[in-house]
């Protein structure tokens, strides 16, 4: 096996309680992963992974490979990383790129996973993240015992239009090297081995809450409208 896709859609969700079977624009929000893997006709395997059996049943209806997710890797604690290492580290798992596909994003294009696989096969990249550009001014509050602590320079805030490298995960694509995952355990091994690869607003839209599943919806009627993919 040399592509796997591994799409996370598990039962439980505090922000929207079962949002990865919920209806969005007519199919279930998983199944939006689902075909966007299946478009780009690349991957040897579609690996669905959950603990509910509605999503395993229409992982089965598509086609795809259904995974059934130990309730242990199921809970809002369960760390994504400990989830794959679960699947991949186990015989026959084996492959030679992993492509994470999260079903809270459904808005992304086969094409995007397809440009983002020409980075992943370069040496020097162990991991490709999409991204959004996003000129966020923030803080951390509590970050010490002193107070909060800001992003910034307080005493030269920045203008917006001179944050035009500053990029946040979409939660939509990330490409990883197998071996490297074993190794370290981790998709993002090390930061220097990162490619960014920036996808627009219209497509970078992550579903946590009611309101994001509004707004995506919005979006995906509009780009319908546009004729954008």
């Amino acid at each position: 096996m040399k592509n796997a896709a591994f799409i996370p859609a598990r039962k439980g969700s505090k922000g929207l309680p079962g949002k990865n079977k919920k209806l969005f624009a007519g199919k279930p929000l998983v199944q939006w992963s689902i075909e966007r893997a299946k478009e780009t006709k690349m991957f040897d395997h579609i690996f669905v992974s959950s603990d509910d059996d509605d999503i395993l049943q229409i992982a089965n209806d598509c086609k795809v490979v259904p995974v059934e997710r130990h309730k242990d890797l199921a809970t809002d604690e369960a760390d994504m990383d400990d989830v794959m290492f679960d699947f991949f580290a186990r015989p026959g798992h084996g492959c030679k790129y992993i492509c994470l596909l999260p079903p809270t994003a459904p808005l992304r294009s086969s094409k995007d996973i397809i440009a983002m696989y020409k980075f992943i096969k370069m040496k020097k990249y162990w991991t490709v993240i999409s991204v959004v550009w996003n000129d966020f001014i923030g803080w951390v509050n509590d970050a010490t015992n002193k107070g909060p602590a800001p992003f910034y320079n307080v005493s030269r805030r920045p203008r917006r239009q001179d944050r035009n490298n500053f990029f946040m995960e979409n939660g939509s694509i990330y490409w990883f090297k197998h071996d490297i995952f074993i190794t370290y355990g981790q998709m993002i091994a090390n930061p220097i081995k990162v490619k960014l690869y920036e996808m627009p607003e219209t497509r970078s839209l992550e579903i946590d809450t009611e309101f994001d599943f509004y707004m995506a919806e919005k979006a995906h009627e509009y780009s319908s409208v546009a004729g954008s993919d």
